[in-house]
């Protein structure tokens, strides 16, 4: 019971720490009065909006990683490492010079990423999905700075912002978007919760089990699309959220793969701390949030590689 609290506790203290926190500290009484005036611009301006994409944008990745991740049945298969952000980094990228809408760009990029890393790997196995897809996230990336080179200097400005992983232009309309998106996907996962289990089964368990595989993986893949694109949009291609949340998750609660709502609310809980980290390094700059997730998530994948190569020698 202890186990099962603890990650929704621990974000509800990350969630006052976020609107309390920052160069100016709120104590309680000051932070509900903040919190019942909606003209207070730090709260309702400034604070309240890049709260409320930190937890969505989380959460969206955490899901969308433990979904990937039971899918492929593969720890390193999450959207960030395969492509997917790329992908969708690419799309944004795209849309913005083009001036169409941007959370339509970054799931269409997410989307094409999606579909040429699985016809790429069909057949050939987890790794190989993995391997096609850092080769296709690579390309992706080096097509959207040679779009940047070439792009207007405030548009370039705006894209490089965003591509370094900054809730700095946080607002209400875009954390609708993403709250949108994963409230539809948590819905649609709810919903399929029992079948969304056996993915860490095998295809021939799941199969034996009345399950249509070829659908189940167009939901997956679909769900992953769409968590991926809007958190992406909102805060840029921020790494390592979506590959670290589902296993930290499994290990605080103890709950089984695919472990997707508990790899969720992990999400959530290490994008606002890394957020708040990004804030509060220096009274004088804020670091993009995006730079403080890579110096958690890189020696995370640092260990995890030493681990199973040592668990492959034993």
């Amino acid at each position: 019971m202890r186990r099962a609290v603890f990650l929704p506790a621990l974000l509800l203290v990350l969630v006052w720490l976020a609107l309390a926190g920052g160069r100016n500290w709120l104590g309680p009484s000051a932070l509900v009065q903040g919190l019942l005036d909606r003209q207070d611009f730090l709260i309702y301006g400034l604070r309240l909006p890049r709260l409320l994409i930190a937890v969505g944008a989380g959460m969206a990745l955490g899901m969308a990683g433990a979904l990937m991740q039971g899918l492929t049945r593969n720890p390193l298969a999450t959207p960030d490492i395969i492509g997917l952000t790329q992908g969708a980094g690419l799309g944004f990228a795209i849309a913005l010079l083009l001036d169409l809408p941007l959370l339509a760009g970054a799931a269409c990029g997410a989307g094409i990423a999606v579909v040429c890393v699985a016809l790429l790997a069909q057949g050939r196995g987890a790794l190989a999905f993995v391997l096609f897809g850092i080769g296709i996230g690579a390309t992706a990336a080096a097509a959207t700075t040679v779009l940047l080179v070439l792009a207007p200097d405030a548009k370039a400005a705006r894209a490089m912002i965003w591509l370094s992983g900054s809730l700095t232009r946080a607002d209400l309309a875009t954390a609708g978007w993403v709250w949108l998106v994963l409230l539809a996907g948590g819905a649609l996962v709810a919903l399929r919760a029992h079948r969304l289990g056996l993915l860490w089964l095998g295809d021939d368990v799941m199969a034996s089990l009345g399950v249509d595989l070829s659908r189940m993986r167009v939901l997956v893949l679909g769900l992953v699309t769409a968590l991926t694109a809007a958190s992406t949009l909102a805060v840029g291609p921020i790494g390592f959220v979506a590959f670290v949340a589902a296993p930290l998750a499994r290990a605080i609660s103890g709950a089984e793969a695919p472990a997707t709502w508990p790899a969720a609310l992990t999400g959530a809980c290490l994008l606002v701390a890394a957020d708040l980290m990004a804030r509060l390094i220096t009274p004088f700059a804020v670091f993009p949030t995006g730079l403080v997730m890579g110096v958690i998530g890189a020696p995370y994948l640092i260990f995890f590689l030493w681990r199973d190569r040592q668990e492959t020698r034993a």
